[in-house]
């Protein structure tokens, strides 16, 4: 008997100032409970992953903030900069596996929220940049768009790779998003959109955007799942990762070592492998990312994560089509991002690792409508930082 996702909810992602954080992480716990069919009183435990609250809104000391919200006496507060919810999952699916070796029936809410928009862009930005190196990075002017600059120039350099691979990830994401309700931007991009420059070779459209969302997941065991007859999907597995904070100390710029290792130990600890994967959402803060992501997980091989993105169909192909837009690997579709990612579906920075997991299990459960794909196998790849740290999950359909 493994470890289970009952409940699954998610706010709209967007520039929501008619919202404040307290009620983005009501609205998307309330969705969830209702999902599971459970109420409030059932929860033992309550995780919840958040970058900055005290920098975006002026409000440390969160766990007793949800406590009074949601009456769950055991809150904790997990911060691993874009992967803080992956983590606070990570935490909560441990609790739940001891719980089941002591056959005791527990329930785990885990929430992740960012509340972005209510800061002036520039305020954002260098409240983003403390998940960077201060001294080395920080000081010398480097923010987040600069980094992954850095690392898309070397993969450029080291590889065939050309702007236009990096462009045809966000045409991609963006289709994807035109389906997904949640979603913060539903616009048709094209290559004539790529026009106004960040920090070479990135340009606007290849960034994903400052955002507002909560997302809310909850997990008991198997055996309880089946006792109170909710529909579910099982994690198989969930690995956690670090590896240095700054660019300059990294072995290999262009591997995301931290992603590498939570993905290998996801491996080595189930029969799943890379090839059996169905679909994925992976963490495209940036196009380049979104390569680097497919290399680490194995999908394809360190330096070829582009050949797979040049299996897309042309660009005025994927515009008229009306469902997600799969790569194709030995002739095979293969979907990533079917929410419309980070890129289009937005990144509020501490919703992300758990907004990632809803899709995926929602994906699973045929609950997405016009986006659903065929699928029985999903992952998701969370990072933080410019790949200081990253969480790697694998879930599957138990029938």
């Amino acid at each position: 008997m493994g470890i289970v996702i009952i409940g699954t909810g998610i706010t709209r992602f967007g520039e929501l100032w008619d919202k404040n954080w307290e009620e983005l992480v009501i609205d998307a716990v309330s969705e969830a409970l209702k999902n599971a069919n459970i109420e409030l009183k059932d929860v033992f435990s309550c995780y919840i992953g958040n970058m900055n609250l005290s920098r975006f809104e002026g409000q440390d000391h969160i766990v007793a903030r949800v406590n009074e919200i949601l009456g769950i006496k055991k809150v904790v507060r997990t911060e691993a900069a874009c992967a803080s919810s992956s983590v606070a999952l990570k935490l909560a699916f441990d609790e739940i596996q001891l719980a089941s070796l002591k056959e005791e029936n527990k329930i785990s809410l885990v929430i992740g929220f960012e509340k972005m928009t209510d800061r002036l862009t520039e305020n954002v930005t260098e409240i983003l940049a403390s998940a960077s190196h201060f001294d080395t990075e920080v000081l010398n002017g480097a923010t987040f768009p600069g980094l992954y600059a850095m690392i898309a120039t070397r993969y450029l350099h080291e590889t065939p790779a050309e702007e236009n691979d990096l462009h045809a990830i966000a045409i991609k994401n963006h289709k994807n998003a035109l389906l997904n309700e949640k979603a913060m931007f539903k616009k048709e991009i094209n290559l004539n959109d790529f026009k106004v420059d960040v920090a070479f070779p990135l340009k606007l459209f290849d960034c994903s955007p400052i955002s507002d969302g909560a997302a809310a997941l909850i997990l008991t065991t198997e055996k309880y799942a089946k006792m109170l007859g909710i529909d579910y999907i099982r994690i198989e597995d969930i690995e956690f990762a670090n590896s240095t904070i700054s660019l300059a100390k990294r072995k290999d710029l262009i591997v995301l070592d931290a992603a590498k290792k939570a993905c290998e130990k996801v491996y080595e600890k189930i029969k799943i492998k890379p090839k059996d994967l169905d679909l994925i959402e992976v963490h495209d803060c940036f196009t380049i990312a979104e390569i680097l992501c497919l290399e680490a997980i194995g999908i394809a091989n360190k330096k070829e994560g582009y050949k797979i993105v040049r299996s897309l169909k042309p660009y005025e192909e994927i515009n008229k089509r009306d469902a997600p837009i799969p790569y194709l690997i030995d002739g095979k579709k293969f979907y990533v991002n079917t929410s419309g990612g980070l890129k289009a579906k937005g990144h509020p920075v501490g919703a992300t690792g758990v907004a990632q997991v809803v899709e995926i299990v929602n994906q699973l459960l045929e609950r997405c409508g016009k986006r659903n794909v065929k699928a029985k196998i999903g992952a998701t790849l969370n990072i933080g930082g410019s790949g200081g740290s990253a969480t790697f999950s694998i879930l599957k359909r138990p029938w």
